[in-house]
């Protein structure tokens, strides 16, 4: 389907004459300068010493759960795929 052969649609028409706005260069140079500032001030993800100090539930009680929860699900999946083929 061509823009020609589009059924008459009001939304459309709306949303196609809307003009596009950007910011202008100060107001972008600015956004950029604080987005900058912002990223530096914030710790990096891959710093060792992050690792030390995070708590024992996120480094292994959390991953562990999760995946307990993931395996109970495939065991459910498994049985019931056997039910429906062998009962």
């Amino acid at each position: 389907m061509t823009v020609e052969e589009r059924p008459n649609d009001r939304i459309l028409d709306v949303v196609a004459s809307l003009r596009t706005h950007d910011v202008s260069e100060h107001h972008a140079r600015r956004l950029r300068r604080r987005c900058h500032a912002a990223l530096r001030t914030q710790p990096r993800a891959t710093e060792v010493h992050g690792i030390e100090t995070a708590p024992v539930l996120r480094r292994i009680v959390g991953p562990a759960l999760g995946g307990a929860w993931c395996l109970a699900y495939l065991v459910a999946i498994a049985r019931r795929v056997a039910a429906v083929y062998f009962g």
